[in-house]
């Protein structure tokens, strides 16, 4: 996300010490992150030795909620390489004619929630059988079944 702030700090600057700055959020969703990314920084994080006394006790709360959370969700052990085949092979699902492909947001929900069952697909897109009918989405949930193993959620 790019973010404007007084001062022209960054959301590090004020993690580790800009504690009552203003800031505001100009582009939230300038780039996405899949839960295996978002769990690599968090490891990368820890494995640098990143001090918890140094840092805000909000920031090390979150950090502990949100690896807690990504502990326990669908797809839990799934590697980069295979969330970016699952994306890979989803890219190729092709709409019903003259519909939209998938967006990437619809991408990333999918292979982050992992769908087991035909109705959670079709809770994650929007218009989805307008969209790609359900042959095609019986096809996303068996390309994301394939691609992102039970015995790593």
């Amino acid at each position: 996300a790019r973010y404007a702030s007084e001062g022209g700090r960054t959301p590090e600057d004020l993690l580790h010490g800009g504690v009552g700055e203003k800031m505001e959020v100009l582009d939230s969703f300038e780039s996405l992150l899949t839960n295996v990314e978002v769990a690599e920084v968090l490891r990368d994080n820890k494995k640098q030795g990143q001090e918890d006394a140094r840092r805000p006790p909000v920031v090390v709360e979150m950090e502990k909620r949100v690896s807690k959370y990504l502990a326990e969700s669908p797809g839990k052990g799934a590697t980069r390489e295979q969330v970016e085949a699952t994306i890979k092979r989803l890219e190729e699902v092709e709409p019903l004619e003259g519909q939209s492909c998938l967006k990437m947001t619809e991408l990333y929900n999918l292979v982050n929630l992992r769908p087991t069952q035909l109705v959670e697909v079709y809770a994650v897109l929007a218009n989805a059988e307008a969209r790609f009918g359900d042959d095609k989405l019986a096809e996303m949930l068996d390309i994301v079944q394939e691609c992102i193993p039970s015995d790593s959620a």
